[in-house]
């Protein structure tokens, strides 16, 4: 990597480190405010003290990419506590993730204790799943510079999240249109909406009421298609094509498939990872909360190492066809999940038989969907698992020609 992309590598990753780690700092001391008298709220609290372990989490992982690139620009020693940072090994974290999950689900029922401790297994829980996963995509791979590895997550950690959010805001536009034409056609149901964004508006609403006051909503099946829409098909177009950002800003600079396949890997992970940390919890909900997204590893870093793999097998070998199909692969193995999340995530808060869901196939798929998501997530493992062992003996029967001739 040239001195040139290591420093603004190196003030990109040291500015976003200063930024989250600051955010962090600024959520902490909101929770502290909830605990304060005369009405202290402890599972606000918590929540916030959540998302602040999480932000600070993402902090500490842009500090080893900022020392690689401030060393590789001035040509200073790299420290070995980077050079000897390795992923436990997956064992390890297939014992240690019930057993943290058992900690945690037990902290959530102790107001005090949750607030002091959950912090730690929140993380845990959060980070383990990401890195049993990235165990199976990366074993065996020695070729591939720290510095681009740890790159390549900093941007999935902070640059990919930020440009997605932004194309996603964008591309809501046209469904938001639609359900203000939905609404509008109705001046009972416009008059409706208005008081349900008031009600939402309040910074204090209860989350029980906010689901209780969009409950006659989510049944509607126009509301239901719509946010399918969005969730199985805008939103994978838009993940799928910038998750591998990584990939995308090292054009030039790959020297194989591996390369692509590991930058969209680890792009993947930091991506799975803030968008876990994003989202708060209250304690007496964290332990299906961690639960429901530890899975999402699986889902990120294999559509990014697909797409990944296949932007550098284009730029080595001009394979465009290859290229198209992997990114429809990603998009419809992400559609799919999304649609049984949403379905999944739907049923939970309209347990009724009306609208949408008097339709038997409405309530059979959601029934089925946590298996469904499930299912996926082991064969987004197997695939990243095969897609590994194939490209390491492509790329070792390559290194062993060019050492021959």
């Amino acid at each position: 990597m040239s001195k040139k992309i290591s420093v603004w590598q190196a003030l990109g990753t040291s500015l976003a480190a200063f930024f989250v780690i600051n955010l962090a700092l600024g959520f902490l001391l909101y929770s502290f405010l909830e605990l304060v008298p005369p009405s202290p709220n402890v599972e606000n609290a918590v929540s916030l003290l959540l998302l602040a372990s999480g932000f600070f989490t993402a902090g500490l992982l842009l500090i080893p990419p900022t020392v690689l690139s401030f060393c590789r620009s001035f040509g200073w020693k790299v420290p070995v506590w980077i050079t000897s940072l390795r992923l436990p090994p997956f064992a390890l974290l297939v014992a240690a993730y019930p057993l943290v999950l058992l900690g945690g689900a037990l902290l959530s029922s102790q107001t005090l204790s949750a607030y002091l401790a959950l912090p730690v297994f929140h993380i845990a829980a959060i980070g383990i799943p990401v890195a049993a996963v990235l165990q199976i995509s990366l074993r065996g791979v020695r070729d591939v510079s720290p510095q681009r590895k740890w790159g390549a997550l900093s941007v999935g950690l902070i640059l990919t999240p930020l440009l997605i959010l932004i194309l996603e805001l964008f591309a809501f536009i046209f469904p938001g249109a639609l359900l203000g034409i939905w609404a509008s056609i109705e001046p009972e149901r416009l008059r409706q909406l208005s008081r349900l964004s008031e009600t939402l508006g309040q910074p204090s609403t209860d989350p029980q009421v906010v689901l209780e006051a969009l409950q006659p909503y989510l049944v509607e099946p126009a509301v239901v298609l719509i946010l399918l829409f969005f969730a199985a098909l805008v939103v994978p177009l838009i993940e799928e094509a910038i998750k591998p950002l990584a990939v995308w800003m090292l054009y030039g600079h790959t020297r194989s498939t591996l390369d692509g396949f590991v930058a969209g890997a680890l792009c993947g992970a930091g991506y799975a990872l803030l968008e876990s940390f994003m989202l708060g919890s209250n304690p007496s909900q964290w332990l299906l909360a961690v639960l429901g997204r530890s899975g999402t590893g699986a889902l990120h870093i294999f559509t990014s190492a697909l797409v990944g793999a296949a932007l550098a097998s284009v730029w080595q070998n001009r394979r465009y066809i290859q290229l198209i199909l992997a990114y429809l692969t990603a998009v419809f193995f992400h559609g799919v999940w999304n649609s049984f999340a949403v379905l999944s995530a739907l049923r939970s808060i309209s347990p009724t038989t009306e609208g949408f869901w008097a339709l038997p196939l409405s309530q059979n798929l959601a029934l089925v969907a946590p298996l469904a998501i499930l299912a996926l997530a082991g064969l987004g493992m197997i695939g990243l698992w095969l897609f590994n062992q194939q490209l390491r003996q492509g790329h070792q029967s390559t290194s062993q020609e060019l050492i021959q001739q």
